[in-house]
């Protein structure tokens, strides 16, 4: 048996996507997937993704505008708010999100000019 923390980035990741699999789920949560790997690795992971969205709904959080557009049917964009709780903006499919944003904060964030 070997140490988990043994494992690059990717394969903790798989394993983590692997516990999560092993209960049966109907959602998967992904919180920020790929943060902290190399392209290839989160290639990878978007390749599984795929593959996993045919049986499962699958929820990621990111900050990544380009991730975001590549593996979601659909994105939501949130704000934090004053009270420090998070502010829906808007929701749709994601081509209509990143080609025609119907909020102004939506268009800055995803075109970058601001966070």
């Amino acid at each position: 048996h070997k140490s988990a923390l043994a494992l690059s980035g990717g394969q903790q990741q798989r394993l983590c996507i692997a516990r999560a699999l092993a209960v049966e789920p109907e959602v998967i949560l992904m919180d920020e997937p790929c943060s902290a790997l190399d392209p290839i690795a989160t290639l990878r992971i978007e390749e599984l993704m795929r593959v996993l969205k045919k049986k499962y709904t699958i929820v990621i959080v990111t900050h990544n505008m380009q991730q975001a557009a590549r593996v979601s049917h659909y994105t939501a964009f949130l704000m934090m708010g004053e009270d420090r709780v998070g502010e829906l903006v808007e929701y749709g499919p994601t081509k209509q999100i990143f080609t025609n944003p119907r909020d102004k904060r939506t268009e800055d964030y995803i075109t970058g000019r601001f966070g």
